[in-house]
């Protein structure tokens, strides 16, 4: 009778727990492996902190293509990391999703394979 309970604790209790950590662990990998913290931050930073000075003195020209090399750059710089946010969550909603139907699948597992025995015993 112990090792009844002892099954039954490990099958609905422990092994979900378990389940429950890799998929934090999986979620904690892609918030890390995309940045997520550091590319929201930096959204309308320049790419790779490419910008461009305008020199010495007063030169219009210079100026102008300047500000606008430096406003492409941040233009670039944010759909990259919008493009990387948009991935990271996609990945989340992803895994999110296959482990909450990997975890429902290891809790009803069991009545699964009572069920097939006993539709089995039809064809016996």
């Amino acid at each position: 009778m112990k090792l009844i309970f002892k099954y039954l604790k490990w099958q609905f209790v422990e092994k979900p727990k378990e389940i429950a950590g890799a998929i934090k662990n999986f979620l904690a990998f892609g918030a890390y492996f995309f940045s997520l913290k550091q590319n929201i931050v930096y959204l309308f930073s320049p790419w790779k902190n490419i910008t461009w000075a305008s020199g010495r003195g007063f030169d219009p020209q210079a100026i102008m293509e300047s500000a606008f090399s430096n406003f492409i750059s941040r233009i670039i710089g944010f759909f990259l990391r919008a493009f990387l946010i948009a991935a990271c969550l996609v990945y989340e909603l992803v895994i999110l999703a296959l482990g909450i139907i990997l975890l429902l699948a290891w809790i009803f597992l069991p009545f699964i394979i009572i069920m097939l025995f006993v539709s089995a015993l039809k064809y016996v």
